[in-house]
């Protein structure tokens, strides 16, 4: 055993138990990938980009790691005294400990360069290729702190994608402004190939997190918010996913696939959505016609128990009092804390946009879709949410004054 007496290792020696170390690890981290890195599938430049730079990081990470690890392994092994000996005080290597924190400062300019290289092709979509979609949808740029990024020629097929517990809901862009006849599918996304998608996500009622690991990170699907994201898939297949972030008791059944398909296969099925939806339209305006006549055959029919009212009639301005604040002594809740109506200045989203659903309606297909809202169901809300008790909790001639006012202030009469 030799007493611990300076600390000079040989330069020559160190720099190639370095080397000797990089060269194991460098290749082990390729063959480990699949299994230490995030998943990447369809050819989507994202997704690669986020693997490469984490592979990056990782190795440079491990070549650090493992060789401060073996160099100061070795240190002590060839420089362990026996015991008893007497320690020596040595001032150290001035040009080795230069050499670590020059070798530091390097290693951080490179990951920092590495990574600003691979945030422009996360960030940042591609045009999509020749055999993709021939015309797909611009993206609608709304206003807010966040922007989506678009492609260098500003158009990608839009999705907007809505986390509802404990499903996702994706609305396909159109050209018209009205949301109401979109297509839109439940649970899984169809998309073509080789074409650039956006997605607009947001949530309709808790935080959800919106996550295909083979397509790219995860974003987070907040009330009021939208945050954006995009993918391009070459490779058909289904891609799976779930809510990352929990939202209640049914959080784990809250799965979420993509399915990718030629553009071909893509614009039959869109088709075929789309004639879906007109179809169903057409069903359901009939069945609507078909109730309100029997509702108002059934109140023509009804006795008289009142006389007409001879009073002057109610003002309209009693009726947006109702919309906006309700009748809170007799339970019946604000209009406006869940629908939108520009007259009344309300924006709130848990219910349908009044200024667009009822557009052209007649007072009696308001007051039906008043006093029986589960029959009268606008597309993309769920029955059982708007309350049906004002019949009861208006008098005949607060729903009156009501049903009159919002007439008026959606159809300009």
């Amino acid at each position: 055993m030799r007493p611990f007496t300076s600390f000079r290792p040989a330069k020559n020696s160190i720099l190639f138990g370095i080397v000797f170390i990089s060269a194991l690890l460098l290749p082990a981290a390729a063959a480990f990938a699949d299994f230490i890195a995030p998943q990447s599938g369809g050819g989507t430049p994202n997704a690669e980009a986020i693997r490469s730079l984490y592979l990056w990081i990782f190795g440079l990470g491990c070549v650090v790691f493992f060789g401060v690890g073996g160099l100061l392994i070795w240190t002590v092994l060839k420089y362990r005294s026996s015991k008893g000996a007497v320690a020596v005080r040595v001032h150290g290597n001035n040009r080795l400990e230069i050499g670590w924190t020059v070798g530091a400062a390097l290693l951080l300019v490179l990951i920092s360069v590495i990574t600003f290289l691979k945030l422009d092709q996360i960030k940042n979509p591609p045009n999509s290729s020749a055999s993709g979609l021939s015309t797909p949808k611009n993206v609608a740029v709304a206003s807010g702190p966040a922007k989506p990024s678009l492609p260098p020629n500003g158009r990608s097929l839009n999705i907007d994608v809505n986390g509802q517990q404990y499903l996702w809901r994706y609305t396909y862009a159109d050209t018209d402004t009205n949301n109401l006849n979109n297509v839109f599918s439940y649970e899984q996304m169809v998309v073509p190939t080789d074409t650039t998608v956006s997605l607009s996500i947001r949530a309709l009622d808790v935080q959800h997190s919106w996550w295909i690991p083979e397509l790219g990170g995860k974003f987070d699907a907040v009330p009021g918010y939208t945050n954006y994201t995009w993918f391009k898939i070459s490779e058909p297949g289904v891609y799976k996913g779930q809510c990352a972030e929990l939202c209640g008791r049914n959080h784990a059944s809250m799965i979420a696939s993509v399915k990718a398909v030629s553009p071909d296969q893509f614009e039959l099925w869109y088709a075929g959505q789309k004639a879906a939806i007109l179809a169903a339209e057409k069903e359901g305006a009939a069945a609507r016609n078909k109730l309100i006549a029997k509702d108002a055959a059934a109140l023509k029919a009804a006795p008289k128990s009142e006389p007409p009212a001879a009073a002057a009639p109610v003002a309209a301005a009693d009726g947006k009092k109702i919309f906006v604040a309700g009748v809170p002594a007799t339970g019946a809740l604000s209009c406006g804390s869940c629908h939108t109506l520009g007259a009344a200045g309300t924006k709130a989203a848990v219910g349908p946009n009044l200024d667009v659903v009822l557009k052209g309606q007649s007072a009696a297909m308001i007051k039906a879709s008043t006093l029986y809202p589960n029959k009268v169901i606008s597309k993309g809300y769920a029955a059982n949410i708007m309350p049906a008790n004002y019949g009861t909790s208006l008098t005949k001639a607060q729903l009156d004054a009501l049903v009159q006012y919002i007439d008026e202030a959606v159809n300009g009469k």
